[in-house]
């Protein structure tokens, strides 16, 4: 099975972290690090999309692994995994998403299917502002006519089609199977975050 994201699991308990690893791999390439400085470790030669991030660890702490992870701009998603309650302090905490333990299999595949999920839609959304952007240039510089009779013109209105309705499919499926209302989540788009209003 070709596995589309990679995820680092991040836990000091080395069972728990085998689990979680054993719970994601059949759809996932799973890395497992028993401490914040093995995930810093890791990062450094592994491309990672998203973190399963413990909280509370010995030594570099889950927030300490998260600041690293946010200023390298190393992984999009990142779901922090903790016995912490929330507290108001969580609004400050830039995670994508806030799972408290005991977690089981369902809640955990599903939350990183979403992770992976918002990553696809953030992808075509990056296309789909470029593309528009060039579309847009070309239609204030050259005339029409002459445009809509070249194939490159055409391939990029077709590419364009092909995104919105690709973004769109996967905007339906975060809000339908995962509940995720998109329209009030911070995404990030490169490296901007997009207001919220």
């Amino acid at each position: 099975m070709t596995h589309s994201s990679t995820v680092l699991i991040v836990e000091d308990e080395e069972n728990l972290a085998d689990l979680f690893g054993i719970w994601l791999q059949e759809q996932f390439e799973v890395h497992v690090a028993y401490s914040g400085e093995d995930a810093l470790e890791i990062f450094a030669e592994e491309p990672i999309d998203i973190v399963v991030l413990d909280r509370r660890m010995p030594g570099l702490s889950g927030t300490e692994v998260l600041q690293s992870i946010r200023e390298g701009g190393d992984a999009q998603q990142v779901i922090m995994v903790t016995a912490v309650q929330p507290t108001e302090d969580l609004a400050s905490i830039d995670v994508d998403d806030y799972l408290l333990k005991p977690i089981d299999r369902t809640k955990l595949l599903r939350a990183v299917e979403a992770a992976e999920l918002i990553l696809t839609y953030e992808d075509s959304l990056t296309e789909l502002l470029s593309l528009t952007a060039r579309k847009a240039t070309l239609e204030a510089n050259l005339d029409k006519t002459e445009l809509e009779q070249d194939d490159r013109y055409g391939d990029l209105l077709q590419r364009i089609r092909e995104l919105e309705e690709e973004a769109d499919t996967t905007l339906q499926r975060l809000e339908t199977d995962y509940q995720i209302d998109m329209l009030v989540r911070d995404q990030r788009i490169g490296s901007q975050p997009v207001e919220q209003f």
